[in-house]
């Protein structure tokens, strides 16, 4: 009787591809977020270091300071637009303040952006569809992704023309030009990296305690003991143990007017480890997706 009251019809259009539900899925997962006003207060650091990442930008650009009160004035702040040898750039440093927010910001929403697909066993009902696994795993890991760059790509390149536009010229831009390739290669392996891993381990684990306990474990305990064995041998290929280690060093070659010699050891080594981990991060998500039963 209620399905007669509601007027269901046959479909008589034409069906789009299956590629179009990845945008769906990432929108979807997206709103999820947003939604929820517990991760307003993540986002809304994020938003805070970016406002006074800003406001320093502004001081350096508009007081017409000499050059080198203006580098100590920088460096106070712990922001410098400027790209030199052997040193690294303000928006290296903004992206690694971004980042510890994304990661606490992804810690605890990979419950709900795919964790809850299997925990609620909403998976049958995607893959029911004409959606395959493919385009549900695409859709999750660039939904993660938009996250990572909305909140560390997107704001860093605001303060790259905001730089740019408050020096009155185009020499700015045309000097550090190269810097706007990095910030967009850094954000994109970031995105990757941190997509991947979550998607696995959210996907596995499910729950929001055991996601959070082996994120943060793979962030922070990994961290202390790659230091300590570093120290305890004398080696520092010790630390490649370190994802976000691995990560920061592989990002120096993205920025290269600053790499010398020394930045440039172990980038390989870091650049193997991390592509390693997200094979197997990958591997192991879409083996979870795959042991999803369907029944069309």
């Amino acid at each position: 009787m209620l399905l007669d009251r509601a007027h269901y019809h046959a479909w008589d259009g034409r069906l789009g591809s299956p590629w179009r539900a990845v945008g769906a899925l990432v929108r979807v997962t997206l709103l999820q977020v947003i939604r929820r006003k517990a991760y307003w207060v993540l986002l809304a650091l994020a938003v805070t270091n970016l406002l006074k990442a800003a406001f320093i930008v502004y001081l350096i650009a508009q007081l017409k300071l000499p050059t080198q009160f203006s580098e100590i004035i920088a460096e106070r702040a712990g922001f410098s637009g400027e790209v030199r040898s052997g040193q690294e750039t303000g928006y290296t440093r903004f992206m690694d303040q971004q980042s510890v927010v994304v990661m606490l910001l992804l810690a605890f929403s990979g419950s709900l952006l795919v964790g809850a697909d299997f925990r609620q066993q909403v998976m049958p009902f995607y893959l029911s569809r004409k959606i395959e696994r493919r385009h549900y795993i695409a859709g999750k890991l660039l939904a993660i992704s938009a996250l990572v760059a909305l909140t560390t790509v997107v704001p860093t390149l605001f303060l790259f023309i905001e730089y740019g536009m408050l020096t009155s010229s185009f020499e700015y831009w045309q000097a550090n030009w190269h810097v706007l390739g990095g910030i967009l290669a850094y954000g994109l392996m970031l995105s990757a990296v941190l997509s991947t891993l979550l998607a696995a381990i959210s996907a596995w684990l499910e729950r929001a305690g055991p996601i959070v306990i082996a994120w943060c474990s793979m962030f922070l305990l990994l961290n202390q003991m790659a230091t300590v064995l570093a120290d305890k041998a004398g080696d520092e290929a010790w630390k490649l143990l370190d994802p976000w280690f691995d990560i920061h060093r592989v990002s120096s070659l993205f920025f290269g007017a600053h790499v010398d010699a020394e930045e440039l050891t172990l980038v390989p080594q870091a650049a193997a480890v991390l592509f390693f981990i997200g094979t197997v991060a990958l591997a192991a998500l879409v083996y979870r997706v795959r042991a999803v039963d369907v029944v069309k």
